[in-house]
């Protein structure tokens, strides 16, 4: 049931982009257990001009606006892997994208199994 959100701004090549969003697939699987088809990433490319640090733009200034992911994961996931799952991702973006650890922002939002739907079902009456 992931769902990944991942905001980067413009400018990555159409391979890096690829490279990413199969890696972070491969890190959500290998960290967290989920089924591989279960996994769903969304990557959502910001214009500089759309993107604020510290109430600057991003097009206004050479600052690192490193790629935020938002991580909506059915609630009961142990520390220890949520702490796997942030370090896997935030390996990815380094090495797919060339970015540095420092600017990645990693959220995790655990979703209770009631206020998750699939398929017109929560994901309790699924078993999940």
């Amino acid at each position: 049931m992931p769902n990944l959100n991942i905001y980067v701004v413009e400018g990555f090549a159409a391979e890096q982009k690829a490279a990413l969003l199969k890696g972070m697939t491969d890190a959500v699987v290998e960290t967290i257990g989920a089924p591989r088809e279960s996994v769903r990433i969304f990557l959502i490319e910001l214009a500089k001009a759309h993107v604020c640090v510290g109430g600057t733009l991003l097009s206004e200034a050479e600052l690192p606006g490193g790629p935020t992911v938002h991580a909506l994961l059915i609630a009961g996931r142990t520390d220890a892997q949520k702490a796997a799952l942030i370090a896997g991702l935030t390996r990815v973006i380094e090495e797919t994208l060339q970015v540095p650890a420092a600017p990645v922002r990693i959220m995790i939002l655990d979703v209770p199994n009631t206020d998750f739907g699939l398929g017109g079902l929560t994901a309790l009456a699924r078993g999940r």
